[in-house]
């Protein structure tokens, strides 16, 4: 039986012994959605600053993110010739190769080399759709050898990026990812702080002290401009909105359109500048110009968010994030892959039909 096998087995027995014990609620992930700024500023901003280049081949294959040793080597291309970092396969492989979808596995980290934020990007060149999978951080995630808070899917980058691309790989049923993307708040707040800030209303007085953390959150009511180490602080806030969980999703939410708007406007060489310094990304100068070229003209309404469908769970008296059996995972991925097509209205009664 196949690593990958053995991992699904041990999901699904892991199911059938805590399924009494999920606490039922599915809570919306929102941790570090601040990721969806490198999405945008990734994606649109640094193609400006590359634009000039002489389009050699070596240059287009370049690789100008990477920071780390850990890239790992593509071992396929499509025929747009984007790399494929982990291939597809298992029972929807068929559509995986048809597709041309692009799927860049995109991670907000924390000082302790775990994987804050983890969120599959995945973008239809064909309709201009993106769909974006958040994967819990505390998903568990079967790894032999290992125990306890190891099994949480966080842990994996401990081993890298390509490791933690393999472990989404095998979560979401062996879709490929071609490209990883890494950030951290360092370099969040270095991206903000090159914007010139982002204006915004902070929606209530924002207070929470946390010494174990390093973390001081201290804003005050209205509208401002929150400069990169404030940007993080609201970010990062989760205590205060009368609807939980929900009011941070809409807060940050709002804050990435803010960000989108204010890096549009602004000097964009001088912040692909520093998305180059701060992201850790084995994505090519190819696949940034051709991004940018299929995203142009795209609806901000095309984008979609997801979350892994799933339950809370106690397993070994720990709590984790349990994902559900394959087969919801695999409709979900139908659902992103072959998204049903657009109902034409009929005509009105006594309305002859278009010729």
């Amino acid at each position: 039986m196949s690593d990958r096998s053995k991992a699904r087995e041990s999901r699904r027995a892991s199911q059938r012994k805590t399924k009494d014990s999920a606490n039922g609620g599915r809570k919306a992930f929102n941790r570090g959605m601040f990721v969806r700024l490198l999405l945008v500023t990734l994606v649109i901003a640094t193609v400006v600053s590359t634009a000039g280049f002489t389009a050699y081949e070596k240059l287009l294959d370049a690789r100008l993110m990477v920071k780390n040793e850990h890239a790992g080597k593509p071992t396929l291309l499509t025929e747009e010739n984007m790399a494929i970092l982990i291939p597809g396969e298992g029972i929807f492989a068929q559509e995986y190769r048809t597709s041309k979808r692009v799927n860049i596995l995109l991670m907000g980290t924390t000082e302790e080399e775990l994987a804050d934020t983890i969120m599959l990007a995945s973008f239809d060149p064909t309709s201009k759709r993106v769909d974006v999978i958040s994967i819990p951080r505390d998903t568990y995630h079967y790894r032999s050898g290992y125990g306890a808070s190891w099994l949480k899917i966080n842990a994996v980058f401990h081993d890298g990026p390509v490791a933690m691309a393999e472990a989404v790989h095998d979560i979401l049923v062996g879709i490929p990812i071609n490209y990883y993307a890494v950030l951290d708040y360092t370099g969040v707040e270095n991206i903000v702080n090159s914007m010139n800030g982002v204006p915004l209303y902070v929606p209530m007085d924002m207070y929470y002290s946390s010494p174990a953390q390093n973390l001081l959150i201290d804003l005050k009511e209205g509208e401002q401009v929150l400069d990169g180490a404030h940007a993080v602080q609201f970010l990062r806030y989760r205590k205060g909105y009368p609807n939980g969980d929900l009011g941070r999703v809409q807060a940050q939410q709002q804050f990435i359109k803010n960000a989108a708007a204010q890096a549009l406007g602004l000097d964009l060489p001088n912040v692909a500048k520093t998305v180059q310094e701060n992201v850790d990304s084995d994505i090519t100068l190819r696949a940034i110009l051709y991004l940018a070229k299929k995203a142009k003209g795209m609806d901000p309404g095309n984008v979609t968010t997801v979350m892994l469908p799933g339950n809370n769970a106690n397993i070994q008296g720990l709590s984790f994030y349990q994902a559900v059996d394959d087969y919801e995972i695999d409709q979900l991925m139908r659902t992103i892959y072959d998204p049903p097509k657009p109902v034409e209205e009929a005509p009105a009664e006594g309305e002859a039909a278009a010729e």
